[in-house]
């Protein structure tokens, strides 16, 4: 009886350790099955693309490189003309206007007719300079008269004197209207010789397009009225405000690239050739000058320009910009996830199940085999940060704050894509 009893003990016993041992393994395997389900939501941080993706957005993978970067100064402003190079033209005397040849657009020479303005006073102005000229002729032969006769000691030193101040008199007036002639247009000699003209031409002093036309024909201006504005576009010039903080970093010479919102897509380049003494008071900063190298012709005065003026060059380490993506005021880089954990684990399981199960387990087995080779279509990256520097417009500047691993493979564009594809992941998971 004892010994009845002692081996149903041990029956009890084997029972109930075998019914353990099927209960921890029942667990791996629901272990096991946990932690696949996590791995196919992803790591917090990682995101996961298939290959109709990563074709749809052309992904391309880089490495972190080393390459001469320029360092730049971050600079707005505006495209100017010096003032020798936009003229405001008005008339010197007033006078209603009778022709206007251009309108506003078109290109003019220096010295080109724009208007005709006449006016009675235009008339007098010539009949004057006749007379004046003509009586100049008869003061000057009274003056030589004059003159020999008290060298002579034969005539009045007093009359002399009266006919010197009236001969040099009228000489200056008759320069004087010279000077007034050129300066409307006309042509002292052929008014000297008998011609007069009806009217006075306005014309350009520079040559130019002409931005502004402010009159009409019959309309009465006044001396010094603004007529018209012809600015010269091909001496356009680039005029940058720098802060105080980057002064020090701009020199004459420097290279400097930019863009404007008007010309979309292209990149204009100049060189820094002046810079101001004087600060400016609002917003503090200095204004800098640059020639501009590659002018076109609709590039016009007053555009907004956006740009940097290139301090320095150096080596470091850079990556395209569009691998580089910001998020709540951090930088972010989406590094290549090599041999993934949940891949691996399924092979290794597979094989120790076959050994202990036979059929059951190959056939597991087989099912995880394929739902491995399906995942093999996927990338999967994990957002790393980062602190970025200088930007070429195409390379950024990029520091790790941790190593990665050498000949890590980098998302190199798309990171804005990625950092959606990782909100919408996230979101599901709560869910």
């Amino acid at each position: 009886m004892k010994k009845t009893i002692k081996t149903y003990g041990i029956l009890v016993v084997a029972s109930l350790f075998m019914m353990a041992c099927g209960g921890s393994k029942g667990g791996e395997e629901h272990g096991e099955e946990g932690h696949g389900g996590h791995d196919e939501h992803g790591e917090e941080g990682t995101v996961s693309l298939t290959k109709q993706q990563m074709d749809a957005i052309g992904l391309k993978i880089v490495q972190i490189e080393k390459k001469n970067m320029s360092i730049g100064v971050q600079v707005t402003g505006d495209l100017e003309l010096a003032p020798q190079d936009r003229a405001d033209i008005s008339p010197i005397l007033g006078g209603i206007v009778k022709t206007i040849t251009v309108i506003e657009g078109d290109k003019v020479n220096k010295g080109q007719v724009l208007a005709t303005l006449e006016h009675p006073d235009f008339i007098q102005l010539q009949q004057d300079y006749i007379n004046s000229i003509n009586t100049l002729a008869y003061l000057e032969k009274d003056f030589q008269r004059q003159k020999k006769l008290y060298e002579e000691k034969v005539g009045s030193g007093k009359e002399f004197q009266k006919t010197s101040a009236d001969y040099f008199n009228k000489k200056s007036k008759v320069k004087a209207l010279k000077i007034k002639l050129k300066m409307l247009g006309l042509n002292p000699k052929q008014v000297a010789n008998g011609t007069i003209y009806p009217v006075v031409p306005v014309v350009s002093p520079l040559n130019g397009t002409v931005s502004l036309v402010e009159t009409n024909i019959g309309a009465y201006v006044a001396p010094l009225t603004k007529l018209f504005e012809v600015v010269n576009n091909d001496k356009l010039h680039a005029d940058f405000r720098v802060y105080e903080k980057d002064i020090n970093k701009i020199k004459v010479g420097q290279k400097i690239y930019f863009t404007t919102t008007s010309i979309a897509g292209e990149e204009f380049e100049g060189d820094v050739h002046a810079i101001s003494p004087v600060f400016e008071k609002n917003p503090k900063a200095l204004h800098v000058h640059a020639d501009i190298s590659n002018k076109k012709k609709n590039l016009i005065p007053g555009m907004y320009i956006q740009g940097r003026i290139i301090s320095e060059n150096t080596l470091t380490t850079v990556l395209p910009e569009h691998a580089v993506v910001t998020q709540e005021e951090k930088t972010y880089i989406f590094v290549k996830i090599k041999g993934k954990k949940h891949d691996h684990g399924h092979e290794e399981t597979a094989n120790t199940k076959e050994n202990e199960h036979g059929e059951h387990t190959e056939k597991k087995g087989k099912d995880e085999h394929e739902h491995s080779g399906h995942e093999e279509g996927k990338w999967t990256f994990k957002m790393t940060e980062v602190i970025v520097g200088a930007s070429s417009g195409e390379y950024i500047e990029v520091k790790l704050l941790k190593p990665l691993p050498k000949g890590a493979e980098i998302a190199g564009n798309g990171a804005y894509y990625l950092l959606a594809e990782m909100g919408k992941g996230e979101t599901e998971h709560t869910h």
